[in-house]
């Protein structure tokens, strides 16, 4: 059965004002010119006149549709949509409606072919409208123009509209006044970073922190009697360092840090609750690091990604004071950590000085046993419901639990030996859990040892200094101009960075005309008083926001090779073309279909956080989505079940790229990418993971798991992913479902339906079942058609519950799901493991759907009936070459289609 395509697709439709609807979707009160056409012969108009114009002359106008007329001008775009939609309805049986005549086999075989032909004949390839950049190619551009891989645009940037269900089509690429203001801020911000502009050296000043104005964070850090004590070590520098919370370096220079600090071992103290420290070993100095902290960073950065300043060692419990002089940025401040620490929060030492304590002060062991099994079971799986496993052992609420358990006369000694298997669950299920650590921090608060933190005093700048965004100023002017030749002007020195600079933001060559609008807006600056940067500042703000920056096809006439290796590259990339393609254009040669096809290879995605993969398959499957998706908390899917979801989809779509799977394996492959846990707790997948180590995470790691094949998962269409962005994180609903597959993976969207039909409450909790209610629905005639294609594959799928997993029963009614039904074509299906075979039967209607999907989200226009018909050959001419995915893109991409404006 050949493709129509476009936006109706293959649906029956048993209500007339149904099919006057979809007739005039795309073409409103459409009168068909009688000059300068081709005229309709008597055998094709006196059909017409006996099947069509009762209902659609210029006197009826049924739908506003005129057919009436001697002739069609084919070269009009708005006469091919409609007489399209009227082959679409022939092929379908959708006209004449049921209760009018009908024409013969013989007769209706006869218009087809007159309109098919005449359609064919008629339509031209190509279309595409000028395409801006997408909000997606629009930062990777920028982060490729100007080598800023982690460069982001600023929040409540304007989203891209969609259209046809993609973000990038060219007819919903709208340039509004809030999206042009957005490039211009975007353009000043890169300016500034190339150019930034000039500030005045500050003053010397001299700022000083003291305990209370240093950062407390976690337990890390306490202050005691107007002294910060430092107990633990971590990489993470929330669990190990302070900072002061008032001084942030605003100039790049050389300053002058003066530290006070001191040891604190309480060795006095003879009434210890526990001795912890090993009286006979020697004791350390303590050792004081003081680091250059962005004040932007995380907290939970690790400690060696900050620069250290210097370190210094303190043995002494009188303070001592250091002075020193060290290179801030600006943005910055001062970190302090005690890097000897003796409690650590490091999972690699913690079990084994867990062990030495318990070793030493056996009670300590039995107190964090009754704290951690306050029921006695040590023995059930490590999970966050898991007895002990809670935020009340944390920090010093923790501690306050484990000292209270250590002053009782009748605490548990029973199991308080190194070997037991109580011991050995403690130290496997919960001591690497970050609150025991945070918990111990406060025996050192209370009992030592500590490093004291008294004062600091930062004064400065003494001297300015580059910083990084000095340093990244002088790269990017160099990415920009080029290298100075000596004695050159500073016109000639402008005039040389936009011969080189104007080719790649342009990513096509320019002439001269353009470098000299681009080199009179610097002179004109400059001759107004601006300074030489100020001048280039103001030029690059001017090429960022150029139709010819933000845009892709907008040089009149057809498509050239700069075009294409634009086309090539952001479909496959999201990014700019490379040095490469442009070569190619330039020499000639990307046009030709070997090399295009070889430069296609190159640039294909691999992995599945590439750009395309992500941005394609969120967009087509709709799984852009799922953040915005709570499911109910009776379903246990947890946010982090969401991301697995989301890759599931991404890694199987690598795979079957990557390793040019046959199209079949999007529906029924042998191979699942999950990770085993989700595999098990979604999908029923029989294997067995082990709970005893908390930290091994492989089991929530992606990678490649067997299936066999014919089963109910597997496949696109069992994957969590597209069942819980089908649903809405509390109920399923079947018409929902079904018209998804219609549209994604068919590719026969239904119409909208007419006004008059009344909305189908999706509430499933009443007395009805969905089938029920879908059932009294249908008793309207206006929707029988629509219904009979979309509530079989809707029903088929209500065996998934709003998140993927398997249902027999649908909930709060308790009665079993019913999920047969009878497709268009009279097959029989009982469920998804039918539908499944139905379709790698027919898995041309996949390749088919897959394929428009692709053209449009790399040509920016939906095909038309002349560029679905070829790739209606491309698919037969693949399947007949082995069906693989890779091959079949590979064979759109050198298509007359992908090569055509």
């Amino acid at each position: 059965m050949h493709l129509i395509g476009s936006r109706f697709g293959h649906i029956a439709i048993g209500h007339r004002q149904c099919l006057l609807n979809l007739l005039t979707t795309a073409v409103a009160a459409v009168s068909l010119s009688a000059n300068n056409g081709t005229p309709i012969s008597d055998t094709h108009y006196e059909l017409l006149s006996n099947y069509c114009l009762k209902c659609h002359d210029e006197v009826e106008m049924k739908g506003e549709v005129n057919l009436d007329h001697n002739s069609i001008d084919w070269g009009r775009a708005a006469e091919r949509d409609l007489w399209e939609n009227a082959l679409h309805m022939l092929k379908e049986g959708l006209m004449p409606p049921e209760d009018e005549d009908q024409p013969s086999p013989e007769e209706r075989e006869t218009l087809m072919v007159w309109l098919d032909e005449k359609l064919l004949e008629h339509t031209p390839f190509g279309g595409t409208l000028p395409r801006r950049l997408s909000v997606s190619e629009y930062r990777t551009t920028i982060r490729d123009l100007f080598d800023l891989p982690d460069f982001e645009l600023p929040v409540g940037f304007p989203k891209d509209s969609e259209y046809h269900g993609f973000n990038n089509v060219g007819e919903g690429l709208v340039l509004s006044p809030p999206l042009m203001e957005s490039y211009a801020e975007v353009a000043g911000q890169i300016a500034d970073l190339v150019y930034p502009p000039f500030q005045k050296v500050p003053p010397v000043s001299s700022r000083t922190a003291r305990p209370n104005d240093m950062t407390i964070s976690f337990s890390a850090t306490t202050v005691v009697d107007d002294v910060l004590r430092i107990a633990s070590r971590s990489q993470t520098i929330m669990r190990s360092c302070t900072w002061p919370s008032r001084i942030e370096i605003m100039a790049s220079g050389t300053y002058r840090i003066t530290i006070t600090a001191s040891t604190w071992r309480n060795k006095m103290d003879k009434a210890k609750l526990l001795q912890l420290h090993d009286p006979e070993k020697p004791d350390e100095p303590m050792r004081l690091q003081l680091r250059a902290r962005e004040l932007i960073a995380s907290d939970r950065s690790d400690l060696d990604t900050f620069r250290l300043l210097e370190e210094f060692e303190f043995s002494n419990e009188d303070p001592k004071t250091y002075t020193f002089e060290a290179d801030l940025y600006e943005g910055q401040t001062v970190l302090l950590s005690w890097a000897n620490a003796e409690i650590t929060h490091d999972t690699v030492e913690l079990i084994d000085q867990f062990r030495t304590w318990f070793e030493r002060e056996p009670r300590l062991l039995a107190a964090w046993q009754k704290a951690a099994f306050p029921t006695g079971d040590y023995q059930s799986p490590y999970s966050s419901t898991a007895p002990g496993n809670n935020g009340s052992l944390r920090g010093k609420s923790g501690w306050e639990i484990v000292k209270r358990l250590l002053a009782d006369p009748d605490l548990d000694m029973s199991h308080a030996t190194l070997d037991s298997e109580m011991t050995e669950a403690l130290l496997r299920k919960r001591i690497r859990n970050v609150s025991f650590p945070d918990a111990m921090c406060h025996y050192f608060f209370e009992n030592g040892p500590c490093l004291e933190f008294h004062e600091m005093t930062v004064q400065g700048p003494l001297k300015i200094v580059d910083g990084p965004k000095e340093r990244l100023a002088k790269k990017l002017q160099k990415r920009f101009t080029g290298t100075r030749e000596p004695g050159q002007t500073d016109e000639a020195f402008a005039r040389q960075a936009l011969v080189r600079f104007l080719p790649i933001a342009f990513r096509r060559p320019v002439d001269s005309r353009d470098i000299d609008t681009f080199h009179n807006i610097a002179k004109n600056h400059w001759a107004a008083g601006h300074s030489f940067d100020e001048g280039m500042h103001l030029v690059i703000r001017s090429i960022l926001i150029s139709p010819r920056f933000l845009y892709r096809l907008i040089n009149p006439g057809e498509m050239d090779a700069y075009d294409l290796a634009s086309r090539l590259s952001y479909f496959l990339t999201q990014g700019p073309p490379d040095e490469k393609l442009i070569e190619l254009a330039a020499a000639g040669t990307l046009s030709n279909p070997e090399v295009l096809r070889s430069e296609a290879i190159r640039l294909l995605p691999n992995k599945a956080e590439d750009a395309m993969i992500q941005s394609f398959t969120s967009q087509w499957l709709d799984t852009r989505l799922l953040p915005g998706i709570m499911p109910d908390p009776v379903f246990k899917f947890t946010a982090g079940e969401i991301i697995i979801a989301e890759q599931e989809v991404e890694h199987f779509f690598t795979e079957m790229l990557t390793k040019n799977l046959p199209m079949t394996d999007f529906i029924d492959p042998n191979f699942h990418y999950t990770s085993p846990q989700f595999a098990k707790d979604n999908y029923q997948y029989p294997i067995e993971i082990s709970y005893d180590d908390p930290w091994d995470r492989s089991k929530f790691e992606i990678q490649k798991l067997p299936l066999t094949r014919g089963g109910r998962f597997g496949g696109l269409l069992a994957q969590s992913a597209i069942m819980t962005a089908t649903a809405n994180g509390v109920d399923t609903q079947p018409v929902l479902r079904g018209v998804w597959v219609l549209e994604n993976i068919l590719g026969t969207p239904p119409p909208e339906p007419p006004k008059s039909v009344p909305a189908l409450t999706p509430d499933i909790r009443g007395a009805k079942t969905p089938r029920e209610m879908l059932a009294a629905h249908m008793a309207d005639q206006a929707c029988t058609g629509c219904h009979s294609r979309i509530d079989p594959i809707g029903f088929m799928l209500e065996n998934f519950d709003p998140v993927g997993n398997w249902r027999e029963r649908w909930p709060e009614v308790d009665s079993p799901i019913d999920s047969t039904g009878v497709l268009p074509d009279g097959t029989l299906i009982n469920d998804i493991t039918d539908f499944k075979a139905w379709l790698v039967d027919h898995i041309d209607l996949f390749s088919q759907c897959l394929s428009e999907k692709l053209m449009i989200y790399a040509t920016g226009r939906v095909p038309n009936y002349l560029e679905r018909h070829e790739i209606a050959q491309l698919v037969q001419e693949n399947h007949e070459r082995g069906n693989g995915f890779q091959d079949l893109l590979l064979s759109l991409i050198t298509s007359d289609i992908f090569r055509t404006k």
